[in-house]
C-alpha cells in the first residue's frame, strides 16, 4: 500500500501527502485553536477568537497555511537544486515537516551550502512577509482581530521554522551547512562523520530535554534526528566505498537461468542444491522474469508441483548495464526494495548482481582502506 499520494506539480517536481499529514492537520489546528497567548504585545493562537466557529475557521486554515510553508521551505531547497541540474524525484509532506527527496545529495561544498540555506531563507522571507501583513492589519483592524492574530502567527511559526532548522543537528538544514562546512576542509566522508556525530549529540541532548520535560514531540524529533544522521552517515560511506568500482566488476557472469515451463517443486529443489534465492526467466534468450523464494512462498506446497515459473515470476525488472557504478546498483535495490539486478548488455543477459555482492564489495573495500 502505499502511503503517499500526490495532489500536484510545482516546477514540475510531483507534491505528495503522507496520511499522517491528515492528522497532523487536525492536531495543529486543535492546538492554535484552544490556545490563545500574548507575544510581544499582539496575540499567538485563536484560543480567544469568537464565536467558536470563526476560531476554528481560522484555525484549520492556518494550519493547511503552515504546512503549505513548510512545502515552500522544501521548494526553496530545490529550486536552487534543479537551478544547479540536480533533480528532484519528488517532495513529500510529513506530520514532521517535508522531505525532498533528490537522486544524490551533491558534493560540492559551495552549492550544498546555498541548498541548505534556500529552505530556511524562504521560511525567513515568508515570516517577516506576514509579520509585516501582522503589523499593518493590527493598525487597521486592531491586534485582536482573527485576521491580524492569523499572520501574526504564522509570521513567528516561520520564524521559529527557519531557526529550528538552522540547527547544526544533521541531517537538518543547519547539518547540512555543517557538513560543507567541513567538506570545504577535509574529504567529504570524514566531513559526513563528523556532521553525523554532532547531529547524535544533538539529538541525544533533545532526548533528555523532552524528557525531563515531557516533551513528546521533541522526544520523536530527537529519534528522528538521531536516526537520521546515522542513516545519512552510513549511506555516504557506501557511495563513497563503492566509487569506480563497475557492475561487471562484481557481478556473477555465470547466471543460472530457468525455463518458464519449470515447476515450482523443481525451482525449489534447484534453491535447496545450488543455494540461491532466485533465477531468471528465460525463454529463446529472452528475459522475461525473475523468480525468487518470496515467490515460492506465495503459493500453497501441494500447488507448486503444477504451477509454473511463468504463472508467478515477477514481470517489472530492474535491470542495469555492466558499465554503470556499483554505487547505482546499491540505489536501485534500495528503492525498489528488491535483493538482485540482471545485468543486460545490448538486450542480452550477461550476468546478475545481488545484494550480497555489493555488501562483499563495500566489506572488501574496507578492508582494503578503499
Amino acid at each position: 500500500m502505499n502511503s503517499s499520494f500526490q495532489i500536484g506539480k510545482i516546477m514540475g517536481i510531483p507534491i505528495k501527502l503522507h496520511w499522517t499529514f491528515l492528522f497532523i492537520i487536525l492536531v495543529v489546528a486543535w492546538s492554535f485553536g484552544s490556545s490563545s497567548l500574548p507575544w510581544f504585545g499582539n496575540t499567538y493562537g485563536f484560543g480567544n477568537v469568537e464565536p467558536l466557529s470563526v476560531r476554528w475557521i481560522f484555525s484549520i486554515a492556518f494550519a493547511i497555511l503552515l504546512f503549505i510553508c513548510v512545502g515552500l521551505h522544501e521548494l526553496g531547497h530545490s529550486f536552487v537544486a534543479k537551478k544547479q541540474g540536480v533533480e528532484i524525484k519528488s517532495i513529500t509532506l510529513y506530520f514532521f515537516g517535508g522531505v525532498a527527496a533528490m537522486d544524490e545529495i551533491p558534493r560540492d561544498s559551495k552549492l550544498e551550502l546555498r541548498m541548505a540555506f534556500a529552505g530556511p531563507l524562504t521560511s525567513g522571507i515568508i515570516g517577516l512577509v506576514s509579520l509585516l501583513i501582522a503589523v499593518l492589519s493590527s493598525s487597521m483592524f486592531g491586534p485582536k482581530q482573527p485576521f491580524t492574530i492569523f499572520f501574526w502567527t504564522l509570521g513567528w511559526m516561520n520564524l521559529i521554522l527557519m531557526i529550528f532548522n538552522l540547527i547544526p543537528a544533521f541531517p537538518m538544514d543547519g547539518g547540512r551547512v555543517l557538513r560543507a562546512w567541513f567538506a570545504a576542509r577535509m574529504p567529504y566522508a570524514k566531513a559526513t562523520r563528523k556532521a553525523a556525530e554532532i547531529g547524535r549529540m544533538f539529538a541525544i541532548l533533545m532526548f533528555f530535554l523532552g524528557l525531563f520535560t515531557l516533551n513528546f514531540f521533541m522526544l520523536f524529533i530527537a529519534f528522528f534526528v538521531y536516526m537520521g544522521a546515522s542513516e545519512e552517515e552510513k549511506a555516504t560511506t557506501i557511495n563513497i566505498t563503492l566509487e569506480g568500482i563497475k557492475v561487471r566488476q562484481i557481478m556473477s557472469s555465470d547466471v543460472r537461468t530457468i525455463d518458464p515451463a519449470m515447476t515450482l517443486k523443481e525451482i525449489k529443489d534447484l534453491m535447496f542444491h545450488e543455494k540461491h534465492r532466485g533465477y531468471p526467466v528465460v525463454e529463446g534468450g529472452e528475459l522475461l522474469g525473475i523468480v525468487t523464494i518470496t515467490d515460492l512462498q506465495k503459493v500453497p506446497e501441494e500447488k507448486r508441483d503444477i504451477t509454473r515459473a511463468g504463472d508467478v515470476m515477477a514481470r517489472k525488472l530492474y535491470v542495469i548495464a555492466p558499465e554503470e557504478e556499483a554505487s547505482v546498483a546499491m540505489k536501485m535495490m534500495n528503492e525498489s526494495a528488491v535483493r538482485r539486478l540482471p545485468v543486460m548488455d545490448a538486450g542480452r543477459l550477461v550476468g546478475i548482481v545481488s545484494r550480497e555482492d555489493l555488501v562483499r564489495a563495500i566489506e572488501l573495500c574496507s578492508e582494503q582502506g578503499l
